[in-house]
């Protein structure tokens, strides 16, 4: 196996940078767990550690943030959602984040994670713990 085949963890420095810009993402941006989880190629309980162990934020209550009802009538509205998603599936790929795309293009980050449904784009997954039972067995 090649070094570019072995997982990655990430570094206790990493961990952070990337708890700062989840947290970032998820309150001023107002991106769900959910779309954090799909941008940065981790697990929902990742996801959820980072921004509260890490980054300490308090999280919304259920049902998501008051705009919620908003963006998802935003996507309903695009005219022709097929033809938008190619571009944003394009600069996913090729590392742009779910809100910056938003950002750019005044959408929801909801809107554009719905866009990049639709081109089936995945980021590689990411990890950031070593797998369970590894310490284990190198103490045999």
């Amino acid at each position: 196996m090649s070094s570019a085949d072995m997982p990655r963890y990430l570094t206790p420095r990493e961990e952070r940078e990337l708890a700062e810009q989840l947290a970032t993402d998820y309150t001023v941006h107002g991106a769900s767990i959910r779309i954090l989880m799909f941008d940065v190629g981790m697990s929902y309980g990742a996801v959820h550690l980072l921004l509260t162990e890490v980054a300490g934020i308090a999280l919304r209550k259920r049902g998501g943030a008051s705009d919620h009802a908003l963006a998802r009538r935003e996507f309903d509205d695009l005219d022709a959602p097929h033809d938008l998603a190619a571009p944003f599936s394009w600069n996913f790929a090729k590392g742009a984040r779910i809100t910056e795309l938003a950002q750019q293009h005044q959408l929801y980050p909801y809107t554009v994670w719905r866009l990049l449904l639709l081109t089936d784009v995945r980021r590689p997954r990411r990890l950031n713990r070593a797998p369970y039972g590894s310490r284990r067995r190198d103490r045999l």
